[in-house]
């Protein structure tokens, strides 16, 4: 499974749904235009952290909100 995980190249539409999930959800969350930069930059990393830390959609969709809470709050210091 670890290999799976860190050797991914391409997606299958059932790992994009996963990811198209998660982004609808945070764009939501956090009123976001969908088509704007921050989505765009948004998809990038939801991608991202689909390779290489989880492919399971809650805990994905957890991991982005914690480190987008994180950010937030660096940026708010």
């Amino acid at each position: 499974m670890l290999r799976r995980r860190f050797n991914r190249t391409c997606l299958s539409p059932h790992d994009l749904a996963i990811c198209e999930r998660v982004f609808d959800q945070v764009c939501a969350d956090e009123h976001m235009d969908s088509s704007s930069r921050d989505a765009e930059a948004l998809a990038v990393a939801i991608v991202a952290m689909f390779r290489n830390i989880t492919t399971k959609e809650r805990e994905l969709l957890d991991e982005l909100r914690s480190l987008r809470l994180s950010k937030g709050a660096e940026k708010a210091h």
